[in-house]
C-alpha cells in the first residue's frame, strides 16, 4: 500500500528541513518577529499535518511579502474557534482573519463584524462559483472559500475481493453488499460516526432537504428514512458506530466500508493495512453519485482588525486561491481544490498521476450540497440534530421520535424560546 506524502510541495518545507532545521511554524514565528505588520489567522485545524501545511503556505506567502506577515494560531477545534471569536467581538480583540462556515458567517453579519472582501482588494476569479456564491450574502463576498471537504466511499478491496462481491455503485446494492458480507464475515461491515455528517449523504441522496418552503425541516418523512437505514443496519449488526475517536484510527481487517470526509483521505491511506479503495458515494440510481454535503471553511476578514492588518489578509487569500497554491494544499489535504484551474497545474497533475483516488474528490464534488446557512445552524447541528441521531443509533428512541424531538428544539430556538 503506497502511502501518501503529507508535506512536501510548498518550496519553503524544503528550505525549512535543509537550510535551518525549523518546522513550518517556527519559520512563520521568525518571520513574524521581523514584520511590522502581522495578521493573526486563527484557525480551527487540530491535526498536526494540517497545521505544518497551513504554516507552510503561510511561510511562504511571507517570504514573498517583506515587512508583512500572517500569523496562524490555532484555537481548538471549530467548535473552539467560533466560541473565541464571538467572545473576541465582546471584548474588543478579534484577529485580522479566520476561518468560518456559511452559518458562522451569518450569525457574525448578525454582530456587523465582517468586511466586504472585494472592497479590499480580494479577487475571487480563480474560485469555483458555487463556493463563491455560498460565502455570498445579498450580493456581497463576506468569506474566500478555502479548505472544502466533500464525503467519499472508503473500502477495503481485499475484504471485497476475499467475498467475491463487487464495487457498489447504488444505495441498494451498497446495502445488500454491506449485509451480506457481515453476515459472512460474522462482523459489521459498514462503520459509521453516528453525527449530521454522516447522516447527511444517505438524506440527501435519498432526495432530503433540509430547507422545505423556506423553513427548516429535520423530521421529514425522507429524514426519518435515512436515520431508519442507519439504525437497520446497526440492529442487524452489519453496521458498527464508531462513537469515539476516528474511524481511519482503528482500522482493522474486518472494515468494509466507510461514507467519510476527504479531509480523511491522507489518514486512511496511512492507517491502512489492506488494499484501500476510495471511490464516488453510491447513489441513488446508477451512473449517478450520490449527494455529498459540502463541509470546510471560508477565509473571513474582521471589520474591527487595523486596516493594515486587513490589507495582508486580502493579499493572502488571493496568494492562497492562485491555482498553484489551492492545488497544492489541496491534494496534500484532502480537500476540494479552492480554484477551478487547480487541477490544470503541474503539481496537481503529478500527484494525481501517484494518487490516482484524488481524482474522487474532484468527481465527487460535483455532486455536493451546503447545509442551512442559519446563524443558528451550528447549535442546531451539534446541540439537536446530531444530538437526536446519537439517541436513536444507541436504541433510546425511534427515528421518528429523535427528528420530531430535534424538530420541535430547533423551532423553540429559531422562534427565541430558548435563547
Amino acid at each position: 500500500m503506497k502511502k501518501i506524502a503529507i508535506l512536501g510541495a510548498f518550496g519553503v518545507v524544503a528550505a525549512a528541513t535543509s537550510w535551518a532545521q525549523q518546522t513550518p511554524a517556527d519559520l512563520v514565528k521568525a518571520q513574524c518577529a521581523k514584520a511590522s505588520t502581522v495578521a493573526e489567522f486563527w484557525h480551527g485545524f487540530r491535526d498536526a499535518a494540517q497545521q505544518n501545511v497551513l504554516n507552510a503556505l503561510a511561510a511562504e506567502f511571507n517570504k514573498t511579502n517583506q515587512g508583512t506577515c500572517v500569523l496562524p494560531i490555532g484555537q481548538g477545534g471549530y467548535g473552539d474557534l467560533s466560541t473565541k471569536i464571538k467572545a473576541g467581538f465582546a471584548a474588543g480583540k478579534v484577529p485580522a482573519m479566520a476561518q468560518a462556515f456559511e452559518n458562522n458567517i451569518a450569525l457574525y453579519l448578525e454582530a456587523d463584524k465582517l468586511t466586504d472582501l472585494k472592497s479590499i482588494g480580494v479577487r475571487p476569479q480563480y474560485l469555483q462559483k458555487r463556493f463563491v456564491d455560498a460565502a455570498t450574502f445579498k450580493g456581497v463576498l463576506y468569506g474566500m472559500p478555502f479548505n472544502k471537504s466533500i464525503q467519499l466511499m472508503y473500502f477495503n478491496k481485499d475484504l471485497l475481493k476475499k467475498y467475491n462481491a463487487k464495487v457498489p455503485a447504488t444505495l441498494e446494492e451498497f446495502t445488500q453488499t454491506v449485509r451480506d458480507i457481515s453476515k459472512a464475515q460474522n462482523a459489521p461491515a459498514f462503520w459509521f460516526q453516528p453525527t449530521a455528517s454522516t447522516f447527511a449523504p444517505i438524506f440527501l441522496t435519498l432526495g432530503g432537504d433540509y430547507e422545505v418552503g423556506g423553513k427548516l425541516q429535520l423530521n421529514s418523512p425522507i429524514a426519518v428514512r435515512a436515520l431508519q437505514w442507519f439504525l437497520d443496519l446497526t440492529k442487524e449488526k452489519a453496521a458498527r458506530p464508531i462513537t469515539s475517536g476516528f474511524i481511519n484510527s482503528q482500522l482493522n481487517d474486518t472494515f468494509g466500508f466507510a461514507l467519510d470526509t476527504s479531509a480523511g483521505m491522507p489518514f486512511y491511506k496511512n492507517a491502512a493495512k489492506f488494499n484501500l479503495g476510495i471511490n464516488t458515494l453510491p447513489g441513488a440510481k446508477r451512473g449517478v453519485p450520490g449527494t455529498a454535503l459540502i463541509q470546510g471553511t471560508n477565509l473571513v476578514v474582521f471589520s474591527d482588525a487595523p486596516k493594515a492588518q486587513q490589507a495582508v489578509a486580502a493579499k493572502f487569500m488571493n496568494f492562497a486561491t492562485q491555482p498553484r497554491n489551492s492545488a497544492i494544499f489541496a491534494t496534500q489535504t484532502g480537500y476540494v481544490p479552492s480554484s477551478d484551474l487547480a487541477q490544470e497545474t503541474a503539481e496537481y497533475k503529478t500527484f494525481v498521476k501517484a494518487n490516482p483516488d484524488f481524482d474522487n474528490v474532484i468527481k465527487q464534488a460535483r455532486f455536493a450540497d451546503f447545509e442551512p446557512r442559519l446563524s443558528d445552524w451550528e447549535a442546531i447541528r451539534f446541540n439537536i440534530l446530531e444530538a437526536g441521531i446519537k439517541e436513536a443509533v444507541a436504541g433510546k428512541v425511534s427515528a421518528k421520535e429523535a427528528l420530531d424531538k430535534a424538530q420541535k428544539q430547533a423551532e423553540d430556538l429559531l422562534s427565541g424560546r430558548t435563547k
